[in-house]
């Protein structure tokens, strides 16, 4: 997936950091005057150039591997410098978290997460600026113990990140019909300083890279779909949505994560565009286990996706008739929804101490059987599983079979 996404690797920019409580933390200005960066507007590539129309800028957030467990920090916003006929130019909002954008650096080694995506009228601009809060935090893996290795967060100063924000000088432009594309490097095994007394500092080392490239060499698509469940009703199965599930959708080496949460009626839909390709959907829903679906994204037309979580169980122990120790290993038990215009049925076999677990089952009410070599079959009807929970039926006893 994302082949149409070649990364144009140009000189790296460091951070030069100034000190005190309200000086910005700016990257030295780079690269002003080289040459248009590969794909941009030029006598070879009449695609590009300026005009009435808009073009895409898409910002992507990456991280160099590092050591730490976790280096989570809060993004509200990132700004975009737009040079004016005077010096002094102005800002614009490129994106923004009224929440905030919580991230773990070290989460996104080799992998990139799509910060955001907008339509811009063409422009140059000569800066970006990233606003972290000050909640940053830092996992430290510890000694090791005899439930494992501990771990220790602390926490992460950013000066003056909340207040002025992270200055980064890579100048970039906004063409019509075509999409600029910067990738933010964020560097934390580098951007983390221990202190003299023990405690640390981040100290942000950022580079970034740039790339533009005609809007038709990236083929994009929608997804929606719903979340539901099977429920009961005087026997008859039916599907209702489950309102307020997480849905995260991701894919391939370059990640794009989009989030969203469904409906009151379970439904859910991506409004933003999602490059075409293999996919990964995860659904988060309280009382559910989680689920996860590969999916592909074609261009154009609507991808839908129907997911049905299943989330009830039965347990239970079988052994002996009249026995209090004699548990049944290797018992068959089996479970068979009843009534309605829906079947469903699973099994399991029990382990050593005859315990048993059948779970992902719809609710609904179910009959089981249990058999085992030497033993009488035995059954029970009318079990009810609800979502969310797993049913004990406590101890089932088998006879053994008369001797013929």
């Amino acid at each position: 997936m994302r082949k149409y996404f070649k990364f144009i690797l140009l000189l790296g920019i460091s951070l030069i950091f100034l000190t005190g409580c309200v000086s910005d933390l700016v990257v030295p200005e780079n690269d002003v005057n080289s040459p248009a960066t590969e794909g941009s507007s030029t006598d070879e590539n009449p695609a590009g150039g300026s005009g009435t129309g808009k073009g895409t800028l898409k910002i992507y957030l990456t991280d160099a591997p590092g050591d730490y467990q976790e280096v989570n920090i809060n993004i509200s916003r990132i700004e975009g410098h737009i040079a004016g006929e005077d010096e002094e130019g102005y800002w614009e909002i490129l994106k923004e978290w009224p929440d905030d954008l919580a991230v773990d650096l070290i989460s996104l080694k080799n992998v990139s997460i799509l910060l955001g995506s907008k339509e811009l009228e063409p422009n140059k601009y000569t800066q970006l600026r990233i606003f972290l809060n000050g909640e940053a935090s830092l996992v430290l893996e510890g000694e090791e113990g005899p439930d494992g290795s501990t771990v220790e967060e602390v926490t992460l100063e950013i000066p003056s990140s909340a207040n002025t924000g992270i200055k980064l000088n890579r100048p970039f432009e906004i063409e019509e019909g075509m999409i600029t594309k910067l990738t933010i490097d964020f560097d934390a095994e580098k951007s983390v300083i221990k202190t003299g007394n023990g405690k640390y500092k981040m100290k942000p080392v950022i580079h970034v890279t740039s790339e533009i490239y005609p809007e038709e060499e990236v083929s994009t698509g929608t997804v929606s779909g719903s979340v539901s469940y099977y429920e009961s009703d005087e026997g008859v199965l039916a599907l209702a949505g489950i309102g307020g599930a997480n849905i995260e959708l991701t894919g391939g080496v370059y990640i794009f994560v989009y989030n969203t949460t469904t409906l009151e009626d379970g439904s859910f839909y991506f409004i933003e565009n999602v490059p075409v390709g293999n996919c990964v959907l995860n659904v988060y829903a309280y009382g559910y286990d989680d689920y996860s679906q590969s999916i592909e994204v074609i261009a154009g037309p609507d991808t839908e996706v129907d997911v049905v979580l299943l989330s009830g169980g039965i347990s239970g122990i079988v052994k002996k008739f009249g026995s209090e120790s004699t548990f049944i290993s290797g018992a068959t038990v089996t479970v068979t929804l009843s009534g309605g215009v829906y079947t469903f049925n699973s099994s399991a076999s029990t382990n050593e101490n005859g315990e048993f677990v059948i779970g992902q089952l719809p609710v609904g009410s179910y009959n089981l059987t249990v058999s085992a070599d030497d033993y009488d079959d035995s059954s029970i009807s009318g079990i009810t599983v609800t979502a969310g929970g797993v049913i004990d039926i406590g101890i089932i006893e088998l006879e053994l079979l008369l001797a013929p």
